[in-house]
C-alpha cells in the first residue's frame, strides 16, 4: 500500500510539474501596464517610421504616443507581420535609450569579435524579452527577437538599418515632447 501511494504521489507530481512547464508564460510589457488602465480614458496615436529591411523579411516601425490622463508614454514599436497574428516589440522610452547604448557597444565588438565557435551569439536583452545582437558562426548575421515566445526574430545582413530604425525613432519621440 505504501508503495502504490507513493507511486501515484510521484506521478502526480511529475504531472504538475509537467503541466505546469508546458504553459506559456504571458510577459507582461511596459506597454500591456500603460494600456491596461481600466476605467479611464487612453488615446493612442501612431507615427509611421521607415519599414525595417531584414534579411528575409520586413517589420513595419512606428512611434506610439499612449495618452491616459495626465501620463503620456512614448514607445517604438516593431511588427513583424505574420499569417498567424502579428509578432511586435514595444521598446519603452527608457528602454529605447538603453538599447541604443547596447547597440552601439555591440557594433564595437562585432567589429573586434574573435572566436572559433562553431556558433555563438552576443545581444542585449530588455526587462520586456525584446533582443538585439549578432552572432552565427563564420557568417555572422545581426538580429532582433521582437517577443520571447513565438517566431519573432528578424534577421539582418548588417546593423546599419537597426541603428538608423532605433536612432531615428527616439529623435521622432523627442519630437514629439517638444
Amino acid at each position: 500500500m505504501y508503495k502504490f501511494s507513493k507511486s501515484i504521489s510521484l506521478i502526480l507530481i511529475l504531472i504538475l510539474f509537467q503541466f505546469g512547464f508546458s504553459q506559456e508564460e504571458k510577459i507582461i510589457t511596459k506597454m500591456d501596464r500603460f494600456v491596461s488602465n481600466t476605467g479611464s480614458i487612453i488615446k493612442l496615436e501612431n507615427y509611421y517610421m521607415p519599414e525595417l529591411k531584414g534579411y528575409s523579411t520586413v517589420a513595419k516601425v512606428q512611434v506610439r504616443k499612449a495618452t491616459s490622463a495626465d501620463d503620456v508614454g512614448f514607445f517604438l514599436q516593431i511588427i513583424k507581420e505574420d499569417k498567424y497574428g502579428n509578432k511586435s516589440a514595444s521598446i519603452a522610452e527608457e528602454d529605447l535609450i538603453e538599447v541604443i547604448k547596447a547597440y552601439d557597444e555591440l557594433v564595437i565588438q562585432s567589429n573586434s569579435e574573435d572566436t572559433n565557435a562553431d556558433y555563438f551569439e552576443n545581444k542585449f536583452t530588455t526587462e520586456d524579452g525584446f533582443q538585439i545582437g549578432y552572432g552565427g558562426g563564420k557568417d555572422r548575421l545581426w538580429f532582433l527577437i521582437l517577443e520571447k515566445f513565438g517566431k519573432s526574430t528578424v534577421l539582418f545582413q548588417g546593423h546599419e538599418s537597426i541603428g538608423t530604425a532605433l536612432k531615428d525613432g527616439l529623435k521622432k519621440i523627442e519630437s514629439l515632447k517638444l
